[in-house]
C-alpha cells in the first residue's frame, strides 16, 4: 500500500483452526468479569451510537432498550423498570435534562434508575438553567467504552458478592445416569432451581455465551413445553442443549438423561462439544436476538441444521418437534422463515385436525350413515338363485335352517341353492342396513364429531436450513439484502470497537485519519460445500495471518465471525483503497483455495 503503510514481515506458519473461544478472546480488551444483568435504557438519536452501546452492553449480558427522542424516553421510563438510563443531553422534542427532571418529579420518592448523561456538550449541560443534579453521572463524547461499562456496572459488585454468599450448590436428581452429570467438568442450569426470578439474576442468565459459563440446561423435575418458554424469552438460552433427567419430554429435548447409564457419559460430552462448536460459527445477530424466528434459526443451526417432527402420543397434535417450543409458536414462525427462503421442507405425515379445539386426538370408527351410531354389526348377505332374493343372513336363518323369506324354499347346498356375494352392516340403533358403513371421527378432547368428508387435515413437515439460511446463521442480517455495502457495529468484534473509539478521538481532536478494511469471502459456501468447513477455516486463518505479516505492527487485524477487519492507523481511506490490489496479491499468493476476498474501505466519516 502507498507510503509504506503496509510493512512486509517474515511469513509465519499457518495457524491452527479457529477454536470455539475465538469470540471470547477478541473481547479481552474490555475487562472480562461476570456481573449481574441490568435493564438499561439508551436514549440517543444517533443510530450509530445506539448500535455501539447496544452491542457492547448486550455482549456484557445486559438487556438494552433503545429510544430516539425525549418523549419516547420519558414514556419508556414511566412504563418500565430500568436500572440505568443513558440519556443524550441534546435529544429531539425533550432534552435529556428535562427527561430526567420530569421523571424524578413524577416518581417522587419511588426508586428509579441511575441517570447518566452522554454528551459532547459538557459546558452546555453544566450551564443549563435546569437542575443538573438529576443526573448521577456524565460521560463525554466520543464515548470511552471502558468508562461506559465502568459507570453502568459500578454498583454491581457488592450485589453480586452478596448473592454469591447466599447461593448454594444444587445437586442433580438421583435418577438413572444422574451421577454422570455431577462431574465438575460440566456447568448446568438446573430446572426449576435456577429459573426463579432471583436465581435468574444471580446465575447471570443474561450473560454472553462467549464466557463459556454454562454447558447445558438440566431438567430435574417434570415440566411442560409451555413452562420452558423462559428459554426463548431469555437471551442466549435457546442455544444451550437440554438434558431431561425425568423422561417427561423425550422428543423435545436433546438428550433423555433418564435412560443414560453411568458408562454413557460420552453422550453428554459429545452433545456439549457439538453445541459449542456450532455456536462458535453462529453470528452474534442470532445469539443476542429477541426475535423468536431468528432464535429458531440459531437453534436449528447449533442442533445440526434441522427441525424434525416425531410421533408423540403425549401431545395433542400427536407429534412434536425436536425443540422445547410449543407447536403453535413453531408453526407461526416457520412459515415466515420458509417464505423468506431461510428453510426448506420435506413431507413427514398428514394428521386429522379438530376445527373446534385444534387437537389431533380422534376416535376413528365405522358408524351408521343415517344416525351416526357406532353400534353396528356386520353380517353376510345371501343370494337365493331360484327366486333371486338377496338379503342379510339373519332374514334367512330359522334356528339351524336357512329358509328363503320370499319363496319359503329351504336352502340346503351352498353354491347350488345360494351363495354369499358379500357382507353388509346393520345399525343396531336405527335398523338401517347398508353395504358400506360411514367413517366417523370423534375428538377425544372436546367430543366434536366429523364425517370423513368434513374432517380437516394438517400436513406436517420436517425443515432444513437452506443455503440462504446457513449463510444467515453464519453472517447475520447483513446478508439478507445480498450485499456487503454497509458497516454495522453488530459486525465488529469488541476488541476492534475499543481501538476504533481511540482512533475516532484522535480524528476529532487532531484530524488524524484512519481506514477500516472490512473483508468478506464470496466463495465461502462453495469451498465449504466442496472441501468441508475445516479446510475453509484453515484457508481463512492463513489469509488473516498473511494480513498480520503484511501490515505494520501498530495496525490491527481482527478476526470476526463472518467478516475480518484491518484497522490502518494514520492511513486515509483513499490511500488504503489505492493499495488494495497489492495487498490482495501478497496475502493470497500462498493460499490453496480462492476465498474470493471482497474488501470494503471505511473512513472516520462513516462513523460520524
Amino acid at each position: 500500500m502507498a507510503n509504506a503503510k503496509l510493512k512486509p514481515k517474515s511469513k509465519a506458519p499457518a495457524p491452527a483452526a479457529r477454536s470455539a473461544s475465538t469470540t471470547a478472546a477478541q473481547s479481552a480488551t474490555v475487562e472480562d468479569r461476570s456481573v449481574p444483568a441490568q435493564h438499561i435504557l439508551v436514549a440517543e438519536d444517533s443510530p450509530v451510537t445506539q448500535d455501539l452501546l447496544k452491542l457492547v452492553l448486550e455482549q456484557r449480558g445486559h438487556t438494552v432498550d433503545l429510544v430516539s427522542d425525549g418523549e419516547q424516553a420519558l414514556a419508556a421510563l414511566n412504563g418500565g423498570s430500568y436500572d440505568v438510563a443513558l440519556v443524550d443531553f441534546h435529544l429531539p422534542k425533550l432534552d435529556g435534562l428535562e427527561v430526567a427532571a420530569r421523571f424524578r418529579e413524577k416518581a417522587s420518592n419511588t426508586a428509579g434508575p441511575r441517570f447518566v448523561a452522554i454528551t459532547a456538550d459538557i459546558k452546555g449541560l453544566l450551564g443549563h438553567t435546569g437542575n443538573c443534579e438529576n443526573f448521577d453521572d456524565v460521560i463525554p463524547k466520543p464515548l470511552d467504552l471502558e468508562e461506559v461499562l465502568g459507570v453502568v456496572e459500578r454498583d454491581c459488585d457488592m450485589a453480586q458478592a452478596a448473592t454469591a454468599r447466599t447461593e448454594q450448590p444444587v445437586q442433580a436428581t438421583d435418577s438413572p445416569g444422574a451421577s454422570a452429570l455431577r462431574s465438575p467438568e460440566y456447568e448446568f442450569l438446573r430446572w426449576p432451581e435456577d429459573f426463579s426470578a432471583d436465581r435468574l439474576t444471580a446465575r447471570g442468565m443474561h450473560a454472553s455465551l462467549a464466557d463459556g459459563r454454562f454447558d447445558a440446561i438440566l431438567l430435574n423435575e417434570p415440566v411442560s413445553v409451555r413452562d420452558l418458554s423462559v428459554i426463548w424469552t431469555t437471551k442466549t438460552l435457546h442455544l444451550l442443549p437440554v438434558v431431561d433427567m425425568t423422561g417427561s419430554l423425550p422428543n423435545q429435548v436433546d438428550l433423555d438423561g433418564s435412560k443414560l447409564r453411568i458408562e454413557e457419559t460420552g453422550e453428554i460430552d459429545r452433545l456439549v462439544k457439538s453445541f459449542h462448536a456450532q455456536r462458535a460459527q453462529l453470528h452474534s445477530d442470532l445469539i443476542y436476538t429477541d426475535d423468536i424466528g431468528e432464535k429458531l434459526i440459531g437453534r436449528m443451526f447449533v442442533r445440526g441444521g434441522s427441525l424434525t417432527p416425531r410421533y408423540d402420543a403425549a401431545s395433542a397434535e400427536l407429534f412434536s418437534y425436536n425443540a422445547a417450543l410449543d407447536f403453535r409458536s413453531i408453526e407461526k414462525e416457520i412459515r415466515t422463515l420458509e417464505a423468506r427462503g431461510l428453510v426448506g421442507r420435506v413431507f413427514f405425515d398428514r394428521f386429522h385436525l379438530c376445527d373446534r379445539c385444534g387437537s389431533s386426538r380422534f376416535n376413528v370408527r365405522e358408524e351408521c350413515c343415517e344416525c351416526g351410531s357406532a353400534h353396528i354389526e356386520e353380517e353376510a348377505y345371501l343370494h337365493h338363485f331360484r327366486c333371486a332374493y338377496q338379503g342379510p343372513e339373519s332374514d334367512f336363518r330359522q334356528q339351524d335352517d336357512l329358509i328363503c323369506p320370499k319363496c319359503r324354499m329351504e336352502l340346503s347346498h351352498f353354491s347350488v341353492d345360494y351363495d354369499k356375494p358379500g357382507t353388509m352392516t346393520q345399525c343396531q340403533s336405527c335398523g338401517h342396513a347398508t353395504s358400506e358403513p360411514a367413517i366417523g371421527f370423534v375428538c377425544t378432547e372436546c367430543d366434536a364429531r366429523y364425517d370423513g368428508d368434513s374432517v380437516s387435515t394438517r400436513d406436517v413437515y420436517a425443515y432444513e436450513l437452506s443455503e440462504h439460511g446457513l449463510d444467515f446463521a453464519r453472517s447475520g442480517r447483513a446478508i439478507l439484502d445480498g450485499k456487503h455495502t454497509a458497516l454495522r457495529f453488530a459486525e465488529l468484534p469488541l476488541e476492534l470497537i475499543v481501538s476504533m473509539n481511540a482512533e475516532l478521538k484522535k480524528f476529532e481532536g487532531d484530524q488524524k485519519p484512519f481506514a477500516l478494511l472490512s473483508i468478506s469471502y464470496r466463495n465461502a459456501r462453495e469451498i465449504e460445500h466442496n472441501e468441508g468447513h475445516r479446510l475453509f477455516v484453515q484457508c481463512r486463518d492463513l489469509f488473516v495471518e498473511n494480513l498480520r505479516n503484511t501490515v505494520r505492527k501498530e495496525d490491527l487485524v481482527v478476526t470476526g465471525q463472518s467478516y475480518d477487519f484491518v484497522l490502518l492507523k494514520g492511513a486515509a481511506p483513499d490511500e488504503a483503497q489505492a493499495g488494495l490490489d497489492d495487498l490482495l496479491a501478497e496475502t493470497t499468493a500462498s493460499l490453496r483455495f480462492d476465498l474470493g476476498a471482497d474488501i470494503r474501505v471505511f473512513g472516520p466519516e462513516d462513523f460520524a
